[in-house]
């Protein structure tokens, strides 16, 4: 049995998750007021890509799979993208932060990015498993849009 199958650690870092994506904006952020966006954004990836390699290696304990070459030809177009989406995603942190503040930066993405995961899930995006958009579901969006108002207002 995997640690990740247990649903309290599956949780725990999921909270390890958010509190990293919402520091990361400051982080970023103040990085960029010293050395400008565009190589604040890319300092970010190649330490980001550093630490990912140094997982990768950690997880095929120095050995990567012989069948991985392989196995990439398989992977759909889209799934090819996440680098790209991640690169926006930090550009438009260090760009808004600044102006709107860390909890309102960090509410509007949120909020956006469960808003986008219900439709994702919804409609089967990228091959993901359906998860109706309920009633449930839609008043929830209505109150999370409720809380990005409060938080950006106060």
């Amino acid at each position: 049995m995997s640690l990740l199958d247990n649903i309290i650690f599956a949780a725990f870092i999921c909270i390890v998750g958010g509190i990293a994506t919402a520091a990361q904006g400051a982080v970023n952020a103040k990085l960029g007021q010293f050395t400008g966006q565009g190589l604040s954004s890319t300092v970010v990836f190649i330490v980001g890509a550093m630490t990912s390699c140094i997982y990768f290696l950690i997880e095929v304990k120095g050995r990567p799979a012989p069948d991985l070459m392989d196995n990439m030809k398989l992977a759909p177009w889209w799934a090819w993208t996440g680098g790209v989406l991640g690169a926006v995603f930090v550009i438009i942190t260090i760009l808004a932060l600044p102006k709107l503040g860390a909890g309102t930066t960090t509410a509007i993405i949120v909020c956006t990015q469960l808003v986008f995961s219900c439709i994702i899930d919804n409609f089967e995006f990228f091959n993901i498993p359906f998860r109706q958009f309920s009633l449930w579901r839609g008043l929830a969006t209505i109150g999370l849009i409720g809380c990005v108002g409060v938080i950006a207002k106060f």
